[in-house]
């Protein structure tokens, strides 16, 4: 996969490995997108979702309290 060194999420430098990856959530929502992957994020236990590729076509619903969200086709 193409790297590329990114700075401001986990420490000042992580290689980050880059590629189209098709993400399946579920109930018929199914889309293609270029994603980055890093260990840079592997201390703070979660990824990043960004907005390219996915909040153009997607409504995202975030239920704090609940710890749960909703996601709707645009």
């Amino acid at each position: 996969m193409p790297k590329n060194l990114t700075v401001g999420v986990g420490s000042s430098a992580n290689t980050t490995y880059y590629g189209d990856l098709e993400i399946d959530l579920g109930y018929g929502i199914r889309f293609r997108s270029y994603v980055g992957f890093t260990s840079g994020l592997d201390q703070v236990g979660y990824g990043l979702l960004g907005q390219a590729g996915f909040f153009e076509y997607y409504k995202v619903h975030f239920h704090h309290r609940e710890r749960r969200f909703c996601i709707e086709t645009i």
